[in-house]
């Protein structure tokens, strides 16, 4: 029989979750696209690095790793689909299509309060499924 861990019951602290889930696409997410976007290499070696040194990159390896970033792309779209629309369609718009929060809030018909309230509830609902799934460390909780 599967056994759940009990619901965590401290209190999520809202801003610093949406600092991390901020910080973590303009970091992680965005490595991972880069890497994704790399053109497909078929025969050469291809190094920039001095020849014999281990960081030098085989094609196989580059490819690998595109293929790679390409799966955690298609994951975090999966997390995203898992959300209510509205949640997505926050996450997605600020930190993968960058827009304004202003921008955002306009196409949801929101106003500033109600805005801000929405996008922390997006934020800490992704951290929390990236968390579970994908054993990040996105929510923060108040002392």
């Amino acid at each position: 029989m599967m056994r759940l861990d009990p619901p965590d019951t401290r209190e999520i602290d809202y801003i610093q979750t949406r600092k991390n889930v901020a910080n973590w696409f303009d970091t992680e997410y965005s490595k991972y696209q880069r890497l994704a976007n790399i053109p497909v290499i078929s025969s050469v070696r291809l190094s920039l690095a001095p020849k014999g040194t281990a960081s030098a990159n085989s094609v196989e390896d580059m490819n690998v790793n595109r293929a790679n970033a390409k799966q955690v792309l298609e994951f975090v779209d999966g997390v995203l689909d898992t959300l209510d629309e509205r949640y997505k369609t926050i996450i997605k718009s600020l930190y993968i299509q960058g827009s304004q929060n202003w921008q955002v809030a306009e196409r949801l018909g929101y106003g500033t309060t109600s805005y801000g309230i929405i996008k922390n509830k997006a934020c800490a609902l992704f951290a929390q499924t990236m968390d579970i799934t994908a054993g990040t460390s996105l929510v923060a909780y108040k002392e």
